[in-house]
């Protein structure tokens, strides 16, 4: 065996061994490492010109981290090794591969990504609405789609339609554009701006990810363009880390090479061939475990959006409900049969009474989703004299339900759940001149009030403080207001959509990005089914997170001889069954690795 550390072939302990683990990191979030491995330093010059003298009591190590290299016939891994110990004969360090490396590299720990550059919607002087609303005509950067500050009640980018040209020109109220970058622009972004090269190209093929839209943007009147100003406060590790979450798949992060990749999930999967075990050995030593053993399989956890503030959430996302009313469900074959049975009550025709479908809960087997009769308004039809009611007639909407609810693989009260921080935004109905938009609301952001600040740069109150007889310019506003201890988070999570800019209407209402998959129209005449899916639930799940079903309450261990390691990610085939791995370790001494392997593995459900 050779271990080499910085290019040179470092020498072992006499009769050293140590234990090499490889994990499946859809467990751990791991991959492989090494448990401590020894090397001497007194009296091997090797040694000491690899980590210097580091065993002398006046010598401090500069360094921890080196990269390494483990060679054996045919098994060969290259990652880091650290220092875990040092005493005056030896040094013993730990060798880490994969995303055990990544995990353990702390370079982008106090790097945040709203303090990064990432640049600037396009706002030119000839911008029209129908070129911001357009992803290509940004160069699949951003887009400045109308949306309504949730806080204000002021729709940001308005615009409006000229029924003779049946063209959109830019509201007169509408000064400025707050522009909406895409996700995937924002995370090459990041990479640029920390140095890093990035190769997304599976995520750039497939387009219901590719037009995935962050709705986070700032007022115009605030003068904020910059995008990163609009996202949270996350370092750049939690940024991909969240997004890996979200999208299925996965970040690997070269810190030696400075480069990101991404793959989803079950295209690693698929990719893998399965292995069958046939050398099992001390088959009478098998642990089974009935018992509730904690699975930290991702496949195993409920995985749920954070929860969020806005008014639609109890909507999108109500487990609990559905869970009670299910049962009493009125169903149909298919979402086109139940709204044409329920039309009439698209104006409030006979909505109200104990029998009123109105009153039930209805479900669309086609599309796998249940909906409820939610009534937006009323208007006035028809005024009437002493104890006779007025006439009125009523907007009501067909309220698709849980559409964001979680994927639920445990039931039980305690059960671990895994939030996802990419979150659909509110959309909601306004004026029917309008129609659907976009709502944003801003969460409770750290700045300093504004009389303090240069948000309001125009108050008079401001100038007075300033000074009594001079108007200071922007750039001296901003010197005496002081220097900012951070930057202010203006969201807390990041809202995503989706929007290829097809979705123009040409009936004088806005445009506004998807969240959900499904959307009856206003007038209940039809409905629109999506290519794309934010569901992360049962039947349409999401593609990355179709993971195998194991049985949670039987962990076995199976020993076996081997030339290599395995890839623990595979299907495992072990006497007729199959099995997924959870982890893998094997002994490694001077003389290499031992064929003796051990096991950790869950059944697999069919």
């Amino acid at each position: 065996m050779e271990i080499r550390i910085n290019g040179v072939a470092a020498v072992l302990k006499k009769g050293t061994s140590f234990e090499y683990v490889s994990e499946n990191n859809l467990f751990s979030g791991s991959d492989s490492y090494t448990l401590s491995i020894s090397l001497p330093l007194r009296g091997c010059r090797t040694n000491t010109e690899i980590f210097g003298r580091i065993n002398r009591a006046d010598v401090i190590a500069g360094k921890v981290i080196f990269d390494c290299e483990i060679r054996h016939r045919d098994f060969y891994k290259a990652g880091s090794v650290t220092i875990t110990e040092i005493t005056e004969t030896e040094v013993k360090v730990q060798f880490l591969e994969g995303r055990s490396e990544q995990n353990f590299d702390k370079t982008f720990d106090d790097v945040y990504i709203n303090e990064l550059e990432l640049g600037t919607g396009a706002d030119a002087d000839d911008s029209t609405p129908a070129k911001a609303w357009s992803p290509a005509d940004n160069g699949m950067r951003c887009v400045a789609l109308p949306w309504v500050n949730d806080s204000s009640g002021n729709i940001q980018n308005l615009a409006q339609y000229e029924a003779t040209t049946k063209t959109y020109k830019w509201h007169t109220e509408c000064k400025g554009r707050s522009w909406q970058p895409y996700l995937i622009y924002i995370a090459k972004k990041i990479c640029d701006a920390v140095g890093y090269s990035c190769d997304f190209s599976q995520w750039e093929a497939d387009e219901r990810y590719k037009y995935l839209l962050i709705c986070n943007a700032l007022p115009y009147a605030w003068d904020m363009p910059e995008f990163a100003r609009a996202l949270p406060h996350w370092t750049v590790d939690e940024f991909f880390e969240k997004l890996g979450l979200f999208l299925g798949g996965e970040f690997s992060i070269n810190h030696r090479g400075k480069s990101v990749t991404f793959a989803f999930t079950e295209n690693t999967l698929a990719a893998l061939p399965p292995v069958e075990l046939t050398d099992i050995i001390d088959e009478h030593n098998v642990d089974v475990s009935v018992e509730d053993s904690r699975c930290e399989y991702a496949g195993a956890q409920n995985l749920v959006y954070k929860k969020c503030d806005h008014d639609m959430w109890k909507y999108y996302s109500c487990d609990w409900f559905i869970k009670d009313w299910k049962n009493r469900a009125l169903k149909y074959d298919t979402l086109t049969e139940l709204i044409s049975s329920n039309k009439k009550l698209s104006n409030g025709e006979g909505a109200w009474g104990r029998k009123s479908n109105a009153d039930k809960v209805l479900y669309a087997a086609d599309v796998d989703a249940y909906f409820i009769v939610r009534s937006l308004y009323k208007t006035l039809v028809e005024e009437r004299e002493g104890w006779a009611p007025n006439i009125y007639s009523y907007k009501m909407e067909l309220r698709p339900l849980n559409m964001f609810g979680g994927s639920i693989a445990d039931e039980s009260d305690d059960a671990q759940e895994t939030e996802i921080e990419f979150i659909p935004p509110r959309i909601d109905e306004t004026e029917d001149k309008y129609g659907r938009l976009l709502f944003m609301s801003l969460a409770g952001y750290d700045e300093p009030n504004a009389e303090d600040t240069f948000l309001d740069r125009g108050a008079e109150a401001y100038k007075k403080k300033v000074d009594e007889t001079l108007y200071q310019p922007y750039a001296a506003q901003a010197l005496i207001a002081g220097e900012a201890q951070e930057k202010a988070e203006y969201y807390d999570c990041i809202y995503i959509a989706w929007w290829d800019g097809a979705g123009v209407p040409m009936n004088g209402q806005l445009p506004h990005p998807y969240a959900e998959d499904i959307e009856v129209k206003s007038d209940w005449s039809g409905y629109q089914n999506l290519h794309f899916s934010l569901r992360i639930k049962d039947r349409f799940t999401r593609p990355g997170t179709n993971y195998s079903k194991i049985d949670t309450q039987q962990k076995t261990t199976f020993k076996f001889l081997a030339d290599s390691i395995p890839d623990p990610k595979a299907v495992f085939f072990i006497r007729g069954k199959k099995y997924l791995c959870e982890k893998l370790t094997a002994t490694f001494t001077e003389e290499g690795m031992s064929q003796l392997i051990k096991g950790v593995f869950w059944p697999i459900k069919d």
